[in-house]
């Protein structure tokens, strides 16, 4: 009985077609990983900047907020004491009022930019779906789904 082996064709390195074929493979899927992630690092610093912006405006909204309910606080109470002493027979409980109005109008605005603070809205969220499906998929899942 005759036994036939199988020797594949060697290589002028040595190695053999299948074993260089794998190792061109791993060469490409080494260039094809660092370029993903180089792709999603300029995502996220892209999404990053854009959340930075939204935070500055945010911060902007609650400083300038501040700063008119701060003068806006002022001038009333100073005008009550001029305007409405004679109607309250008091100028202390006349700037109780205008103050307690002015005080009032600065905790909305304030409120108004601390919304805009939110730590949730600095998530990148869009670099975190990517990555999830890069994960997904090497991992050998379906890949991106879509509802």
């Amino acid at each position: 009985m005759q036994t036939y082996t199988h020797h594949p064709e060697e290589q002028p390195n040595g190695g053999t077609a299948q074993e260089r074929s794998i190792a061109t493979l791993f060469r490409q899927l080494s260039r094809d990983l660092g370029t993903l992630l180089r792709q999603e690092s300029e995502l996220a610093r892209t999404e990053l900047r854009e959340r930075v912006g939204q935070f500055g405006s945010g911060v902007t909204a609650l400083g300038a907020g501040a700063l008119v309910a701060f003068a806006g606080g002022l001038v009333l109470l100073h005008a009550a004491v001029y305007a409405l002493a004679p109607v309250f027979d008091s100028p202390a409980l006349a700037a109780l009022v205008v103050g307690l109005v002015a005080s009032l109008a600065g905790v909305f605005m304030l409120m108004r930019g601390r919304k805009r603070l939110k730590a949730e809205e600095l998530v990148p969220r869009r670099t975190v779906e990517s990555l999830r499906q890069d994960v997904e998929i090497v991992a050998g899942g379906n890949g991106p789904r879509t509802q």
